[in-house]
């Protein structure tokens, strides 16, 4: 017999993290963190970076757009189960402005990841991103020993 309130919570949780990548990183509308993400909110970067509240979340995207002006990420997989959504996509853009501290190489990004999202009272309040650092940077034609501005933290 399947939970009906598991399955109602896994298709809300699947909307809340779809309008995420929808509306915040692919439109740019970062003025909604508020409504979708949790204030004790976390973020754990591929390199186990993290970062903690919204401010700095929303630091980060606009790190990205300002970098990427045309950035989209490309749901592949979505699956959820609980308060976690498993995602894996494909970020793309062409590198047209500065990306912490590495200046617009017209390089066109593509980058494979995925990210496990927790979802608590319908509100984001921890992503784990996984993807190749280095292979963004080759893509952007950085070494990948190269002396970034801020290693890619925001902070």
């Amino acid at each position: 017999m399947t939970n009906t309130t598991a399955t109602q919570s896994n298709t809300d949780n699947l909307a809340i993290a779809r309008r995420f990548i929808d509306e915040i990183l692919n439109r740019g509308r970062l003025e909604l963190i508020a409504d979708l993400v949790h204030d004790d909110y976390r973020y754990i970067g591929p390199d186990g970076t993290e970062l903690v509240g919204r401010q700095l979340l929303a630091d980060l995207l606009g790190g990205f757009r300002s970098g990427f002006s045309d950035l989209h990420a490309h749901v592949r997989t979505a699956v959820a189960t609980d308060d976690t959504v498993a995602m894996t996509m494909v970020l793309t853009g062409t590198h047209d402005g500065d990306f912490d501290g590495i200046p617009p190489t017209g390089a066109r990004l593509e980058l494979p990841l995925a990210i496990f999202t927790t979802i608590v009272d319908g509100r984001i309040i921890e992503d784990r991103e996984f993807y190749d650092t280095g292979a963004m940077l080759a893509q952007l034609g950085v070494s990948p020993d190269a002396d970034l501005a801020d290693d890619h933290d925001p902070r």
